[in-house]
């Protein structure tokens, strides 16, 4: 029993470490092409560059955690552990998503492959988050002088963290 939980946590940190590369890297394309589109292809209708930026993002997003998805989909097919492509697919969509319910259900040897997907998924997802929301807000933002409140206005000074260090050595 217990070389079967060390076989499954291995294949669970290759899949961990592959998902965490392809995102990565999909992560960097997207940059990449919004840079591209932003110095080569700005139409002169500010609205529609509004739209196609979060709109490209959004859509790279889903087709890169579609990409990871179908990854944990053939590896289950690979290890032998759910016997279609399609109850792959669903169970994989449905781990990755921390869905859940799903249809299909790993044999007891993987199901803890199955529920570190569930985690992978879920800080995967927010990682695209924190990214698209990084980005979005970059792009959104207007020239530090024109926006209403100042940066750092409420960020502790570093002389002030300097004072109430000393002060709690005494």
């Amino acid at each position: 029993m217990f070389d079967n939980l060390l076989h499954e946590l291995a294949v669970s940190t290759s899949l961990v470490a592959a998902t965490v590369a392809i995102h990565l890297v999909g992560l960097d394309l997207l940059m990449t092409l919004a840079g591209v589109h932003l110095r080569h292809f700005t139409t002169s209708w500010l609205h529609l560059d509004r739209l196609l930026i979060p709109l490209g993002m959004v859509l790279g997003l889903f087709g890169l955690h579609g990409l990871e998805i179908w990854f944990y989909a053939f590896a289950y097919l690979t290890l032998d552990a759910l016997p279609t492509l399609e109850q792959a697919l669903y169970f994989s969509t449905s781990a990755y998503s921390t869905l859940g319910e799903a249809g299909a259900f790993l044999p007891v040897k993987w199901r803890i492959v199955g529920a570190l997907e569930g985690v992978n998924g879920m800080l995967l997802i927010g990682w695209s988050t924190a990214f698209l929301f990084q980005v979005l807000n970059r792009l959104l933002e207007p020239d530090e002088g024109e926006h209403p409140l100042p940066r750092g206005a409420i960020a502790k000074r570093r002389e002030q963290a300097v004072v109430r260090r000393s002060r709690r050595k005494t």
